[in-house]
């Protein structure tokens, strides 16, 4: 019986779902070179993972030839952190139409650079702010979106 190694069962399912992006977008047309149809850049995202995945399933090969063999998914996974993350942007998206956009975002930096990663105070506070602002003069100020504002009017 042939044993896999979790790399490469995982790479060849990327390789799978990478040929049938590449084949899907060959119905929307390619297109010439300098004037790419709407097929041309979800080809090249799915050829691009079908090559990163054959570069894993091949170094994943070697892995298992040198005695790399199947563990259990679920080993000595930490749950905490990644369902913190979870509840805190559950949150986000709960929170982001009564607060608004600005509050709801230096909340949410806030947490997760203090709960998540714990980083110091002048830390969170700058990264918060610096981010919230960064992405409000992205999404506002460059590309004209409309963000929830909360009920002090930002």
């Amino acid at each position: 019986m042939v044993k896999f190694n979790n790399d490469q069962v995982s790479s060849a399912i990327w390789i799978a779902v990478g040929i049938a992006v590449a084949l899907g977008s060959l119905r929307y047309g390619l297109g010439p070179l300098d004037s790419p149809g709407t097929g041309f850049l979800p080809f090249l995202a799915g050829s691009a993972i079908v090559l990163l995945a054959s570069i894993g399933l091949i170094v994943s090969t070697l892995k298992r030839r040198r005695g790399t063999g199947w563990t259990p998914v679920l080993q000595g996974v930490r749950w905490q952190k990644p369902l913190l993350v979870m509840a805190v942007l559950c949150a986000y998206a709960l929170l982001m139409k009564p607060l608004g956009f600005l509050l709801c975002t230096v909340i949410f930096i806030g947490v997760l650079l203090r709960a998540v990663e714990p980083q110091r105070w002048p830390t969170v506070i700058a990264g918060s702010i610096g981010t919230a602002l960064g992405a409000y003069a992205i999404f506002t100020l460059w590309l004209k979106a409309q963000l929830p504002q909360g009920p002090w009017g930002f």
